[in-house]
């Protein structure tokens, strides 16, 4: 499951997107220095992450961003 944290409303910490594990345990795998501005969803489709930023901070540019999935890398790197 790839969950946003929206650091720039909440203040609960940065701008990201994890991904948990069936175990709980949770890894980052986007942040605001891959372009982050107030993540506030994401959706998976195939091998697709897709995620709403809401553009908070300036420059106020709202969008939708892409990304392809490593599937592998993910997998090495789950704990189980």
């Amino acid at each position: 499951m790839f969950a946003a944290q929206n650091g720039s409303s909440s203040q609960n910490g940065p701008d990201r997107i994890v991904v948990i594990y069936p175990n709980g345990t949770y890894k980052t795998v986007l942040t605001s220095t891959d372009g982050l501005a107030s993540p506030s969803a994401t959706a998976v489709r195939g091998n697709r992450l897709y995620t709403t930023d809401g553009g908070v901070p300036e420059p106020h540019d709202p969008k939708l961003q892409t990304a392809r999935i490593n599937f592998p890398a993910l997998l090495a790197g789950a704990a189980h």
